[in-house]
């Protein structure tokens, strides 16, 4: 057998197996109590951040350089503790989604600010739901979708097809349209097309973005920004709302909808799509302030990062 066969077949195998443990984990978790679901996902948390040093790592080092200078070293590492027992409860909570098709989910996820969006949609234009990795977003579309609202969203999609191909299937029938970041010319097509049919269009701005995009202060760092959310309104009208989901004490959901964002506009297009992203990153920026622990650090948001007195990269390629 060939090098090159040999690497296909164990990638292959190891799709397949990832897939088999997804399933059972699936299979498991759906034959749990409700109530045994923050239980365990606080468990299955703890476990991860033990055990996956790199995004233990990654975590740590977004907590010192965002919150360093305010909170102490055990502050820091209670935060990122906090924030991988909550996307363990994200995890666990998920996997029970064909169950959020009735009533249940209303009870579960609290919606505040709804005149806002449907004021928004009367417009015809669509509209745009600015959020980020906060709290239990994948709960939120299904919350938002059960409303009878249509929901577009942008994201990036697992490399392992078949778990692709699961999710889809289930957000399907919530009628829950998934648009892949990649590649960007038909994700930026499909966008345009959801603003067109008067859709809301679901973008996340906290992504550690490629240098192309635009750059702009976040936690007191220069972050490659996605500008798309701005561009897009700017070329059809459609309003910006930010929309965030926040996870209770008693372990149910509220969705935070927003006023329509104000554009600054000056005629200088370079200038208004940049400034307008970061004053909108500041509203995540503040959002997860409030909300520390609820934030995903674990994702390499200062990846790019640069000091915003110098210009220069913290993190500098090695000769």
């Amino acid at each position: 057998m060939s090098r090159r066969k040999k690497s296909s077949l164990i990638k292959s195998l190891e799709i397949s197996l990832v897939y088999l443990l997804f399933k059972l984990w699936i299979f498991w978790a759906r034959h749990l109590s409700s109530e045994s679901l923050g239980f365990y996902g606080e468990k299955l948390g703890t476990i991860a951040l033990h055990l996956l040093r790199k995004p233990r790592k990654i975590a740590l080092n977004n907590l010192h350089l965002a919150l360093g200078s305010e909170k102490s070293e055990e502050e820091i590492k209670q935060i990122c503790l906090d924030s991988f027992k909550n996307i363990g409860r994200d995890m666990m909570e998920n996997s029970r989604y064909l169950e959020f098709r009735d009533s249940y989910s209303k009870t579960l996820v609290r919606l505040e600010g709804k005149e806002y969006l449907d004021k928004a949609l009367k417009q015809g234009k669509g509209a745009i739901a600015l959020t980020a990795h906060l709290g239990n977003f994948p709960l939120m579309c299904v919350r938002l979708a059960n409303e009878g609202y249509p929901l577009s969203i942008v994201n990036r999609f697992s490399k392992n097809l078949k778990i692709v191909k699961f999710i889809t299937s289930v957000t399907d029938t919530f009628g829950l349209e998934l648009i892949p970041l990649k590649p960007p010319m038909t994700c930026v097509a499909r966008c345009f097309k959801a603003l067109k049919e008067n859709r809301i269009l679901m973008v996340h701005i906290d992504l550690n973005a490629p240098v192309t995009e635009a750059w702009v202060d976040f936690f007191g760092y220069l972050v490659p920004t996605f500008k798309g959310p701005v561009v897009f309104s700017l070329r059809t009208g459609a309003p910006i709302l930010p929309v965030f989901t926040i996870r209770n004490p008693d372990s149910h959901h509220k969705i935070i909808i927003h006023p329509p964002f104000g554009l600054n506009t000056t005629g200088n297009s370079q200038q208004d799509i940049t400034s307008n992203i970061a004053q909108l990153t500041k509203i995540v920026e503040a959002t997860v302030r409030e909300y520390p622990e609820q934030w995903w650090w674990a994702r390499p948001r200062f990846k790019r990062a640069r000091d915003i007195q110098t210009g220069k990269s913290l993190f500098p390629k090695r000769p």
